[in-house]
């Protein structure tokens, strides 16, 4: 199961507080100043921690979690190669299309998939970049 980027800094945030001796009292007339600097400090790690957490994150679907909805062409992974297969709803299988006849994989072979990005999608991912090849090109 994956966690959002909130999830992950609440997580890093709570493990640093269990670790620590780490209390603040926010009574009115038992109030440490730095408690508020503290707080923002820590709070400022853990969404650092959260975020480069979810950064890490696979965009690879499990199969065990699921399968494509719809007949066509994926990357899968036996988590050592990656290769171009096409997948078929009707049998909810991958086949090879370097052999012919096609043979469908053996069930667990496929560890994971991964949907092929259109063109648009693939320039719409690598806006930035291709706006400053733009910027130094003028």
């Amino acid at each position: 199961m994956k966690q959002t980027v909130e999830e992950a800094a609440n997580d890093y945030l709570n493990r640093i507080l269990e670790s620590t001796d780490f209390e603040i009292n926010f009574e009115e007339n038992n109030y440490d100043s730095g408690a508020r600097d503290a707080i923002l400090d820590v709070t400022e790690r853990a969404f650092v921690s959260g975020a480069e957490w979810q950064g890490k994150q696979s965009l690879w679907i499990s199969v065990k979690e699921r399968l494509p909805e719809e007949d066509g062409y994926y990357f899968v992974t036996d988590g050592d190669v990656v290769e171009k297969v096409y997948f078929f709803k009707r049998w909810n299988k991958f086949v090879s299309t370097r052999d012919y006849p096609h043979l469908f994989y053996d069930e667990g072979v496929i560890k994971a998939w991964l949907p092929i990005p259109s063109f648009d999608e693939i320039l719409e991912a690598n806006r930035d970049v291709l706006e400053r090849i733009k910027e130094k090109g003028d």
